[in-house]
């Protein structure tokens, strides 16, 4: 008798959950048409947070100084990584939940600098701003030419300043001030949506040309049952009276190439229609191809579009971060898909 209970339960499951799956009931209809239609989308959350560092070594932070400016003052500069604790005495200018850019602190050593501003996340230091004046581009110049040799070259040559970057730092130069950052502890952003959230690694810069600006971020999903997958995200921002309607981009490495199809999930116009954007927000990758790209000497990204249109460019060192980071993150946590489930 137990049985047949219980086989009559099983099919009375069944059918709910069945009937659950079916197209909207008449009833629904009069109901909403009674109280009102359903509430829009809602805003997607967000939080923002260092992760890469707890990885290593338990309670052990990894700090990096400055790259070499062969100037007295920065040397005096708080390392990235540092943890600020309840004794230090650093007065911020603003704040924004984790977030926090202190005053401007002068040097006491002589200095082709005046002074520092550092950027924080979770009290730990990823970035920090050095401001200077310069009013016959002297400095600049010098600045510029000590990076040079410390980078080799730069990434980019943006509109208002020249991008340097390596593995640990991304570095920004400007006619005022030089921005460093470091890429091991930039924080990552999740965003969270029904089931799943995002970590994404956007990195501190995009890559600008004259007419247009790229965004590629690498990010994973994450879903609640601890399923994690890589994936990328790309945002186009380009001049013109037609669009450039994106619909593939090609990694191209030493011995080999990586075709991925693009769709267009939104496009935007800003500065009263001067810039359009196109948006492609989860295109995935196999864990495979990411090591492949990350082992490849050199790596040209080639983005087209359906009316011919493309740009093309050697993929710069805080984009090849932004991959490094997601997959790093994806060998620490999809090797133990039990994590969650302990009672298990």
């Amino acid at each position: 008798m137990k049985n047949y209970y219980m086989v009559v339960w099983l099919l009375l499951t069944g059918y709910t959950q069945a009937f659950a799956q079916q197209p909207r009931l008449k009833q629904v209809e009069k109901y909403l048409a009674a109280t009102g239609e359903v509430t829009g989308v809602r805003p997607v959350q967000e939080k923002t947070y260092c992760l890469l560092n707890s990885f290593y070594k338990g309670n052990k932070n990894l700090m990096l100084n400055l790259p070499d400016f062969e100037d007295r003052g920065t040397r005096e500069v708080m390392p990235l990584g540092y943890r600020l604790n309840q004794a230090s005495e650093v007065e911020f200018r603003k704040v924004t939940r984790n977030l926090a850019e202190s005053v401007v602190r002068p040097f006491y050593n002589e200095s082709l600098f005046s002074g520092v501003s550092y950027q924080f996340c979770d009290s730990t230091v990823y970035g920090a701003i050095l401001y200077y004046e310069d009013h016959n581009k002297e400095k600049y110049s010098l600045i510029r030419e000590r990076m040079s040799k410390y980078f080799r070259q730069a990434d980019v040559l943006q509109k208002d300043g020249y991008v340097y970057s390596d593995p640990d730092y991304a570095v920004k130069v400007f006619s005022d001030k030089v921005e460093i950052y470091s890429l091991f502890h930039f924080p990552i952003v999740e965003s969270f949506y029904p089931g799943v959230s995002h970590k994404v690694w956007y990195g501190p810069y995009t890559y600008d040309t004259e007419h247009s600006s790229l965004m590629l971020a690498f990010y994973n999903q994450e879903s609640k049952e601890n399923n994690i997958q890589l994936a990328f995200k790309v945002h186009y921002m380009y001049q013109g009276d037609t669009s450039f309607k994106m619909n593939r981009i090609r990694f191209v490495l030493d011995d080999n190439a990586y075709d991925f199809a693009l769709e267009i999930e939104k496009e935007d116009t800003v500065g009263n229609g001067a810039m359009r954007g196109e948006y492609d927000t989860r295109t995935f990758i196999y864990p495979e191809v990411a090591k492949a790209i990350l082992r490849s000497g050199k790596v040209n990204i080639i983005l087209e579009g359906e009316g011919g249109g493309r740009i093309s460019y050697e993929m710069p060192a805080f984009q090849r971060v932004s991959l490094y980071t997601a997959y790093e993150y994806f060998r620490w946590t999809v090797t133990n898909p039990m994590k969650k489930y302990r009672a298990w």
